[in-house]
């Protein structure tokens, strides 16, 4: 059934009592809800959690989902990377949650610049599990975070790979960005990623 076709105009026959007519509708518009699903791009879906105030336009095209995969939606969001010598801002696609955790990066072809993704739990303590590449087809870099947001260390993913990567401390965050990136901005070792209130679980 195509999206947007008039259910009623399915339906209606002159011949048919009302509450077969009734039954015939909810039957087919829980169908319609299934076939069409959400629209639009899924890369644009997921809201915005302050202190970002809107979604870059140029998050679309960048998730290439397998039609047999199921969505999983990624709120919007900011964090702030402290240097010596500068205050970045950083755009982030927010797994707060274990479905958010477990997809990651999986089917995203690239973020816009100055972006990635930030890993957080729903409850803060130092962490030692491993982080790896499956089904992301881009390159990562991989930035372990201390309870305050220190940078630890980094580690880098491979396209595609299953190979599990993990620091040689504890750590209590995580922010990824596609390959290169940290570099890039210079942001280094004991730089501090400022994660807003806003993102972090109530404790």
């Amino acid at each position: 059934m195509p999206c947007g076709q008039s259910i009623q105009q399915l339906i209606y026959d002159p011949g048919m009592n009302w509450r077969l007519s009734f039954a015939a509708l909810i039957g087919l518009a829980a169908l319609a809800v299934l076939a069409c699903g959400p629209s639009g791009d899924p890369a644009t879906r997921g809201g915005v959690i302050a202190p970002a105030v809107e979604r870059p336009e140029d998050l679309a095209g960048l998730l290439d989902l397998p039609s047999l995969v199921g969505e999983v939606v990624f709120p919007w969001s900011e964090v702030t990377i402290r240097r010596p010598s500068a205050v970045i801002t950083v755009g982030v696609l927010v797994a707060n949650t274990s479905d958010r955790r477990s997809r990651g990066m999986m089917y995203w072809s690239g973020l816009p610049p100055n972006s990635g993704m930030i890993f957080i739990w729903e409850e803060t303590r130092a962490r030692s599990g491993g982080f790896w590449n499956q089904n992301v087809p881009i390159d990562l870099s991989v930035a372990w975070l201390d309870q305050d947001g220190t940078i630890l260390e980094f580690s880098t993913l491979l396209a595609d790979d299953e190979t599990s990567k993990r620091p040689r401390q504890p750590y209590f965050f995580v922010l990824e960005m596609p390959h290169g990136r940290f570099e890039t901005m210079g942001i280094d070792i004991g730089d501090r990623v400022i994660i807003p209130e806003t993102l972090l679980p109530n404790q």
